[in-house]
């Protein structure tokens, strides 16, 4: 039976170790970052967060020999392009501090756009010469104005959810656009025997402020239209009766102190209706009478050219 290399023993007895040592355990896709940026995250976080890259099939066998329970679940994030990270930080923090490590980056190709892609109009840095067709080839509209090239209308140049080609990549490096968020995406996090989902780790304060804000202006919607009476919504009732009485009273003509301002106001109302309908039939009434008076000077004149036609044939 052969025997697995010393060194593979020993890395996962003490990737092990790690994580029966930390409060934290997450896995994090490291899928589309460079080394040199995934290098910089790393040291921008080290001595919060240890960040660890190494054999899935080894990261996999270091999770089912520690000890803490219920750590089994983080295995099935083992997947792809994927980190270690070990901390005595809570979860939520650790998705903050790698969120805010997040960075745009022009695309190499082959990325999917996770949103259009769009070139703005304006002046470039390019004079004019090879660079004018490799701008006609994307479909820009160009133009030469003080030796240099100028886009005159913005583009959208890669669709959302279209794979960006290395010709388009080369054009977006040049112009120096980068449509590409990168960085360390946490999948899932372990902490005191509990699995934690990325969905669940980016949920903020004022997101949740939102939603119960929301959820509560439904409920007395609700309320209200089903006459659920809570104190809640007793303010919002009342108007609602008030509003009702009034409209009442307003169509089986009932004047109080409290409702002669809405007849004052429907009296306005009708009489600038009746101001608006009499002016409109004037002017009806003016078009009308200016059209007779032309058909009756056309008639006029018809018969004043037959008469002089019949004195001259007699």
């Amino acid at each position: 039976m052969r025997h697995p290399a010393s060194w593979k023993v020993e890395l996962v007895d003490k990737v092990s170790n790690e994580i029966d040592n930390a409060g934290t355990i997450a896995i994090v896709d490291i899928h589309g970052l460079r080394n040199n940026q995934f290098q910089n995250i790393r040291r921008d976080v080290r001595g919060d967060l240890n960040i660890r890259v190494m054999r899935l099939t080894l990261l996999l066998k270091a999770i089912e020999k520690s000890k803490k329970p219920g750590i089994s679940g983080l295995s099935k994030e083992v997947r792809g392009q994927v980190a270690l990270v070990t901390t005595n930080s809570e979860p939520v923090s650790v998705n903050n501090v790698l969120r805010k490590k997040r960075q745009m980056m022009s695309p190499r190709g082959g990325e999917t756009a996770s949103d259009d892609i769009v070139v703005p109009e304006g002046e470039t840095s390019f004079p004019p010469g090879p660079m004018i067709s490799e701008f006609q080839k994307a479909g820009l509209q160009t133009a030469i104005e003080k030796g240099k090239i100028v886009i005159k209308k913005e583009s959208v140049v890669v669709k959302k959810g279209e794979v960006i080609s290395k010709e388009r990549a080369s054009l977006l490096q040049k112009l120096d656009i980068k449509p590409i968020e990168v960085g360390l995406n946490l999948l899932a996090a372990y902490s005191s025997g509990t699995i934690f989902t990325s969905d669940v780790l980016s949920i903020t304060p004022e997101s949740l402020s939102l939603d119960i804000a929301t959820s509560f202006a439904r409920a007395k919607t609700l309320a209200l239209e089903a006459g659920f009476l809570v104190p809640e919504i007793i303010p919002d009732m009342i108007v609602k009766a008030r509003l009702i009485a009034e409209s009442l009273a307003l169509k089986a003509g009932i004047v109080d102190e409290s409702s002669i301002q809405l007849f004052i106001l429907k009296a306005i109302q009708e009489a600038s209706a009746v101001q608006e309908a009499i002016s409109e039939d004037k002017q009806t009434s003016g078009k009308e009478s200016k059209k007779e008076e032309k058909e009756a000077k056309s008639e006029s004149t018809d018969e004043d050219v037959s008469a002089g036609l019949s004195s001259l044939f007699g």
